[in-house]
This record gives C-alpha cells, sequence and structure tokens, in this order.
C-alpha cells in the first residue's frame, strides 16, 4: 500500500506542481533500487515511511513478512524494532518525571530497592536517572541477545546480575567508568530504568507502557508483551543467510524488546509533531537536545546524526533477524521510518537515509 498524492485527481484539479513530480520521481526510483538491495543481501522485507514539513508522503510495504507462507509486508505487519525501544521507554520515564514522582538527577539508587548496583570506587550518587537516559552514567552492559521462544526468562534482578543466556552469560550490570564524564552506550542502564518504572508505579513495565504510553497514543499493535495476537501479525526474521531465526523474547524488554507495526509508528511520530496526551512540547524537545558529554550524540533516549546541514533525532534498532531505523528532522517536521526483518537490512537503511538527505537538500538548493 502507498499513502502519496492521487496523480488523476492531482490533474484534474490542475495541483500538479514541480515538486509533487520531482517527489514521485525519487520515490519510484529509490524504490527500484531498494528492491535490487534487498534481494542481493537477502532482506525479505521492508516497511517504509517518509514525511515532509508534518505531512505523510510515503508509506510503502516491500516484499515479503514471510517468504515460506507467502505473506507480503503491509503497514499492520509487526517487526522487532531493537533499541528503538529505548526511545518508548524514555517517554515512560519522563512521564514520571512530569507527574514529579522522579527527578531527573536523583541517583537511581533512590527509587529502587529490589536491586543496586554493586560498591565501587565510582561515584554511586552520580548514576541518576537522567545519566542513564542519556547513556552517561558508565554502566556495563552495551546490548541483550534475548532468549530463545521456550526458554525459561530470568527475574529482572537476576537479568542485571548476568543471567543473559548463552551469548553474553555472567555480565552484569555494573559501574565501569565515572558517572557524567563520557558517552558510554548501556542497554543495561535502560533495564535499571525498567526495574524503576516498576518500583514506583506498582505495575509490570510491559503494562505500564501499554497503560500510560501506548494507550493514550492509539498505538493499538505495538507492545512489549509477546501475546498470541502480536505473534500472529509479526513478520518472521531472517538472518544473515536469509534462513528464517525465531523471534526471541526479552527480560530487558525496555532495552530491546518492542514490538510494533509501520501504522503505529507513523502515528507516534504524528504525535511527536502534533502535541499528543502523553508529554509536553516542552519535555519531547529537552529529550531531543543532546547532553553536553555525549558530544552531540545522545539526549533523553534520542541518538542525533549529523548530516551535512540535517540534524535528525531518533534511534537505530538492531536484533538478529531485525534492523530498524527512526529518523527525524524536527526543524522542519520531516524524516524516514525504516523497518526491516533482514539482519542485513542495516546497510540498507542507511543507504535509504543518505539518499533521502541527498534529495531533501537538492530540493532545499532549488527552493
Amino acid at each position: 500500500m502507498i499513502n502519496r498524492p492521487n496523480l488523476l485527481t492531482l490533474l484534474c484539479i490542475g495541483l500538479w506542481p514541480v515538486a509533487v513530480s520531482a517527489q514521485e520521481a525519487f520515490f519510484s526510483e529509490l524504490e527500484t533500487k531498494i528492491r535490487t538491495q534487498m534481494e542481493e543481501n537477502q532482506v525479505p522485507g521492508m516497511a517504509l515511511a517518509f514525511f515532509e514539513k508534518g505531512e505523510l508522503v510515503y508509506s510503502q510495504g516491500i516484499g515479503m513478512a514471510d517468504v515460506e507462507n507467502g505473506h507480503p509486508i503491509t503497514l499492520q505487519t509487526g517487526f522487532n524494532i531493537g533499541s528503538i525501544s529505548k526511545l518508548f521507554t524514555a517517554w515512560g520515564v519522563m512521564k514520571l518525571v512530569e507527574e514529579g514522582r522522579i527527578e531527573l538527577d536523583a541517583p537511581i539508587s533512590s527509587y529502587v530497592s529490589r536491586w543496586q548496583l554493586p560498591t565501587t570506587d565510582y561515584d554511586l550518587n552520580k548514576v541518576t536517572v537522567r545519566a542513564l537516559l542519556s547513556h552517561t552514567a558508565g554502566l556495563s552492559v552495551h546490548g541483550y541477545p534475548g532468549f530463545p521462544p521456550q526458554a525459561e526468562l530470568p527475574s529482572l534482578s537476576a537479568s542485571l546480575d548476568g543471567e543473559n543466556g548463552p551469548v553474553r552469560a555472567n555480565e552484569p550490570v555494573e559501574l565501569i567508568l565515572e558517572p557524567q564524564t563520557q558517552f558510554k552506550y548501556s542497554g543495561g542502564g535502560y533495564t535499571l530504568l525498567q526495574l524503576m518504572i516498576e518500583e514506583q508505579t506498582g505495575m509490570p513495565f510491559q503494562q505500564y507502557m501499554d497503560k500510560e504510553v501506548f494507550g493514550p497514543l492509539k498505538l493499538r499493535n505495538t507492545t512489549f508483551h509477546l501475546n498470541r495476537k502480536t505473534l500472529k501479525n509479526s513478520a518472521q526474521g531472517y538472518d544473515e543467510a536469509g534462513q528464517p531465526i525465531p523471534l526471541v523474547r526479552f527480560t530487558a524488554q525496555a532495552a530491546a524488546g518492542l514490538h510494533t507495526t509501520l501504522e503505529d509508528m507513523i502515528r507516534f511520530t504524528n504525535a511527536s509533531f502534533e502535541g499528543n496526551a502523553v508529554l509536553a512540547d516542552e519535555t519531547m524537545a529537552t529529550m531531543r537536545e543532546p547532553e553536553a558529554v555525549t558530544e552531540g550524540k545522545y539526549g533523553l533516549g534520542y541518538m542525533q546524526y549529523k548530516l551535512g546541514p540535517i540534524r535528525v533525532r531518533g534511534h537505530a534498532g538492531s536484533n538478529d533477524g531485525w534492523e530498524s531505523g527512526f529518523f527525524m528532522d524536527y526543524d522542519d517536521q520531516s524524516g524516514v521510518i525504516v523497518l526491516t526483518n533482514g539482519s542485513n537490512g542495516r546497510d540498507i537503511a542507511i543507504f535509504i537515509l543518505r539518499s533521502w538527505v541527498k534529495w531533501k537538500a537538492q530540493q532545499t538548493r532549488r527552493g
């Protein structure tokens, strides 16, 4: 399905400007190149959307959600979005900040009791909520591989202690650098934020996110809970060789476990452009501004990428069988959403982002 202007309607009412023609040509040429790259890289499917000046100008499912059963990608197809989960988790945290239930610059130890960081020579009081959100807390554990579908999941405390499956066994979350001095990406920090949300709300993390974030935003097919409905609508993930691999589950949901659709990501984008029932505009603006010690890399849940004259904020996501990107230029409310069900999808997502930036720069020069 493509969501773009009806060409016949535009012609009939005399509204066929050069800008629309150039846009159509760009999407047509790009889609051809994408299909070629997907075939070459054994990436079966992709869901793709573009925004310009706050408007959705393109949304398309490309390729297959399930090669073996012949199911195509649609806007309602489910994808694991890896570390883009962190961006949504940050929304959940900032909701608590707005409500006055937690403070950004308070130590995380003030808000958790079920588990504490091990004692170290570094200052534990500097491991604040803000530092965890911005990856400046100096914590270990870059990311999580997840667990096979039938595996028994460890508790959140056990995960923080290092029970993360055979790939990264015995890698506990601990303080390895002086906090608030440099950027050190840590999925483990977001697992600690997950624990904080559970303790401060008295709800399981996934339930809190459903109630306080996804529900108000009307993200009906976005969840950290892999229930029967989610699995039914999900794409199949494929490895580097194009072979199907099982959808893994996560104890560390906040860092990597979110499942969503392009349709819901479009709704989320609109909510961040137009205002919403979850966070104030001022809060969202604060989240998108990089923290000083990250050297322009990361705000509160939002990565920043400098691409020529354009600054895009958002996040990339990578799990086995899945590669995704959410990249927005909030200065003019334009951007790209890319969801793929292949481990080789990263280079294609980067190609799409660079193609969009190049095209956007050309349109700016043409005035």
